[in-house]
């Protein structure tokens, strides 16, 4: 049953944050890239998650590729955040923006 939960969980949160990439996409302002780039960092990785789960068997492996994940999620979101506080545009606004 706990399989089943879990399994029922990590498919629950990949809609959900699916379904709420494209409000976040449709509504964007200063504050939302932050927000978007975490979402979507976030869907990606419960689905590397999910792909993983299903086909890498040894279980060691698979942990050290989720650790792996978590630092590199972690490095991105680091510099997503460095990027859009520190940009530096010619008409002085910080406007961080993925779609221009």
């Amino acid at each position: 049953m706990k399989k089943t939960d879990e399994t029922l969980g990590h498919w629950l949160l990949q809609r959900i944050t699916a379904a709420s990439l494209i409000p976040t996409i449709l509504i964007a302002n200063v504050s939302t890239p932050i927000l978007l780039n975490i979402l979507l960092l976030w869907h990606i990785h419960v689905g590397i998650e999910e792909i993983l789960a299903d086909h890498v068997h040894h279980e060691v492996t698979r942990n050290w590729i989720l650790i792996l994940l978590r630092v590199f999620r972690l490095i991105i979101i680091k510099y997503v955040f460095l990027f859009c506080v520190f940009q530096k545009e010619p008409s002085g606004s910080r406007d961080c923006r993925i779609m221009n």
